[in-house]
């Protein structure tokens, strides 16, 4: 469909409504810029006081401890003083610390030392703040950097305080350092920085003595320091409730933006060669075309806008159209499942109406299970019943990937529950254990017209009533019989092999007729005649007939055949003719259909199959008369087919190509996919060989994998057998392991571990390993056995321009 639209209608409104978006964006921007900056010139300033008040506090302290012993220490002469002299100062300007306090005068009188201290040594002193963890190094800089003309003194902050600078919480020291030379303030300034330890205007050494001049300078710095607090939580308060007010609307203005920016988007798309208007080309489905009329008109009568946009169809030739297809909560999964695979061409046939009824079944098949069936069904109804709730959470919380898609296969965990357990009453089959819901149609020494009494082993069953009569045969499903035998083995292999074979040929030749309809409907003769027909013969004489024989041997009466087959006690054959127990079968057989046998004993099927290509026309074990004249006359045919489907449609082709004249020549449009980027410069000749090669080998290619393919898709279909199979027999060992030993051991108590180890194993291994299985495997033989017979897989998804999934995206 073409659309054409104004410009100056498709950009005012949206225009306005961005532009209003944006300056309000921008005002709050701005707010929320200026509290943000306040609060941190705030946070550093509160932090910096609270430093500050540290550096008070334990200055005060470990200036008061060194108090009482200040006077006992400094009247103290240092009897070396009057030998030596005082020091002489350094080159560099240095002097020890205490040079002149250990100046000694002969004859000074007690209270000298207190003298010069107070008089001539005036000590400066710095304040500050370091990690806890620098301790160390700090103090053996400070040592070696002033050559000990230093004195220090430590004392750790008790909690972990906010630094300054980074804002983490930090375990803290504060140190005093007391020095005399301006020299090594200058080195441990330096010292400080290297260190990132912070100085504080902190009162020297005197003022901090002073207890009342100290208590006040602490006091005015608690109470800033409750003011910063106070203003920081009123800065939090309005960041809190300014960003709150913020997300109330995030999800509106999200909203509003990818609108719009999808909208821009599509309408990038759209080329301005009419004068004044967009044009534009896309897809919308047929059914949908009134709709967008209407509503297109409701828009122009809304915005009093008559003519500003109109809806037209683009004359042919068309682009190949996207495929679209209505699914709805039931075959939206088996959508998904085949779309996984390859979405199909447009209007090719959608594999998902056909998955939705055999993947359920193919899985119950492989699952039979009464008993487990009967929990995947009441899980699917778990999750039908649950879905509303589910999706108002997802409307209020977002929507989790994995747990929306087991919601979204709800409806196929309860066909498959359903399937499963049909096929469970198919094979009789509870949690490993047989129901006898109807009588047997056996009867054995000890029996009691049912399974029900005793049975020894070794006993013989025999059939309650003729053979084929009614009552011999089961109402429905395997007799229980079958499962106390000693051949179950055996029986249950046999019948489950035999059907699989029968699902995967049905299955695999449903495939090849959908490819025969697929080009029917597009009208491809060359694929319907050289494609399909050789196809569909060479499964039907193969592969259908190896079904047929199956369903043959089901039908006959082998009891009456090997009686016919069988010399009586009067010396005679079952049509009168003399006889000997040492007589041949053939030689006994009525039929006389030939072979080793006559036709009067049951057949082996595999060495049968075998033999129809390996040994045409011999059949050792024949089960009609002439079977292996037709079975070599089938083979003929099959074998026929192969060349035809190998050089028919290249030859059509080509023939085709080479009929047309030279001006019109040009390749042929097919589905088989071709090289068309040749040049015109190129001679035609060249073309038509090229493409004649080209289709003769992806011929070659086709016919390959079709032929074998049939041999390895109909074996792969045995997996049908062998998981049914694997499926059963685990779960009658956990039965009988677990639940039987505990049971004969007459125990409460270990019958309630075994049932509880029994109802674990069983949900991790049959429940949910073994339900993964199956379901991987049927997925599989949908994919590769079935939808490679006719899916080509190579569409594109329809994808409309909504904005209601762009809202949930």
């Amino acid at each position: 469909m073409e659309t054409t639209t104004s410009k100056t209608t498709a950009s005012r409104s949206s225009a306005l409504l961005l532009d209003t978006l944006e300056a309000e964006l921008e005002e709050y921007e701005t707010q929320l810029l200026e509290l943000n900056t306040y609060s941190n010139e705030l946070t550093h300033k509160y932090n910096e006081k609270v430093e500050f008040q540290e550096c008070l506090e334990k200055g005060r302290k470990f200036l008061a401890a060194e108090a009482d012993g200040a006077s006992s220490k400094l009247d103290t002469v240092n009897p070396l003083s009057s030998a030596y002299g005082a020091p002489a100062i350094s080159e560099d300007g240095m002097q020890p610390l205490l040079a002149d306090a250990s100046r000694g005068h002969s004859g000074l009188a007690s209270g000298g030392f207190k003298h010069v201290i107070e008089g001539e040594m005036k000590f400066s002193s710095t304040v500050g703040i370091l990690k806890a963890d620098e301790k160390s190094r700090f103090e053996r800089m400070l040592f070696r950097s002033t050559r000990g003309n230093c004195f220090a003194r430590f004392a750790e902050v008790e909690r972990p305080i906010a630094d300054a600078a980074t804002g983490r919480p930090e375990f803290k020291i504060v140190f005093i350092v007391f020095f005399k030379s301006e020299v090594i303030s200058a080195i441990i300034n330096k010292i400080c920085d290297a260190f990132g330890a912070r100085q504080y205007p902190v009162p020297d050494h005197l003022t901090l003595g002073n207890a009342s001049q100290l208590g006040l300078i602490v006091r005015e710095t608690t109470s800033e320091l409750a003011d910063a607090r106070e203003v920081l939580l009123k800065n939090r308060e309005l960041r809190l409730a300014l960003c709150s007010r913020l997300a109330r609307r995030y999800s509106e203005w999200k909203a509003v933006v990818l609108r719009e920016k999808a909208i821009y988007h599509v309408l990038n798309l759209f080329r301005a060669d009419v004068s004044g208007m967009l044009r534009g080309e896309g897809w919308i489905v047929a059914s949908a075309e009134v709709d967008a009329r209407t509503l297109i008109s409701q828009t122009h009568a809304a915005m009093d806008l008559a003519g500003a946009s109109m809806l037209s169809q683009v004359p042919l030739p068309w682009p190949v159209p996207p495929t679209s297809f209505d699914v709805n909560e039931f075959t939206y999964a088996f959508q998904e499942f085949v779309d996984t695979y390859g979405v199909p061409r447009y209007k090719e046939i959608n594999p998902a109406l056909f998955t939705a009824v055999t993947f359920p079944f193919l899985f119950g098949m492989m699952y039979g299970d009464i008993g487990h069936g009967a929990c995947i069904l009441l899980g699917g109804i778990y999750l039908l019943i649950t879905h509303p709730a589910y999706r108002r959470c997802v409307s209020s919380a977002g929507e989790n990937e994995m747990l929306g898609g087991v919601y979204a296969s709800r409806y196929m965990l309860i066909t498959m529950g359903l399937c499963a357990i049909y096929v469970g009453f198919v094979y009789n089959d509870c949690f490993s254990l047989a129901l006898a819901l109807f009588d047997s149609g056996y009867l054995w020494e000890g029996s009691k017209g049912s399974v029900a009494g005793s049975v020894d082993g070794g006993a013989e069953a025999n059939l309650s009533a003729p053979y084929g009569s009614t009552g011999s045969i089961y109402p429905f499903g395997v007799d229980p019989a079958w499962h106390i035998s000693s051949n179950e083995l055996l029986f249950f292999n046999s019948m489950k092999m035999k059907t699989a074979v029968i699902f995967g040929v049905v299955q695999m030749t449903g495939g090849i007729f959908l490819k025969g309809l697929n080009a029917l409907y597009f009208g491809d003769r060359a694929v319907f005649w050289l494609e399909f027909m050789p196809m569909i013969i060479f499964d039907f004489c193969l592969f259908v007939y190896m079904a047929v024989l199956i369903f043959t041997k089901w039908a006959i009466n082998w009891d009456r055949r090997q009686l016919m087959g069988s010399c009586g006690i009067d010396g005679l054959t079952f049509d009168q003719r003399p006889c000997s127990d040492g007589d041949s079968l053939k030689h006994k057989c009525a039929l006389n259909f030939g072979g080793e046998t006559g036709g009067c004993a049951p057949p082996n099927l595999i060495n049968q199959l075998i033999n129809i290509a390996l040994n045409p026309g011999v059949v050792d074990e024949p089960m009609y008369s002439g079977q292996g004249s037709a079975q070599s006359a089938l083979l003929a045919i099959a074998f026929l087919s192969v060349p035809v489907l190998l050089l028919g449609k290249p030859v059509y082709i080509y023939f085709q190509h080479a009929s047309q004249p030279a001006s019109a020549s040009q390749p042929i449009s097919t589905q088989i996919e071709m090289d068309q980027d040749s040049t015109s410069s190129e001679d035609p000749k060249s073309k038509e060989v090229h493409s004649f090669s080209e289709v003769l080998i992806h011929q070659c290619i086709e016919t390959i994998e079709f032929v074998l393919g049939m041999v390895s898709n109909t074996a792969s279909y045995l997996r049908l057998w062998a998981l049914s199979l694997a499926h059963t027999e685990l779960a009658q060992v956990f039965w009988e392991k677990i639940m039987r030993t505990a049971i004969n051991a007459n125990s409460i108590f270990f019958v309630f571990v075994a049932y509880s180890t029994f109802a674990v194993v069983t949900a991790a291994v049959l429940l949910a390993m073994d339900l993964l299985e199956c379901f991987l495997h049927a997925l599989r033989l949908h994919w590769v056995e079935f939808q490679n017979k006719f899916y080509k897989a190579d569409g594109t998804r329809f994808t409309p321009f909504t904005l209601g999934q762009l809202s949930d995206k």
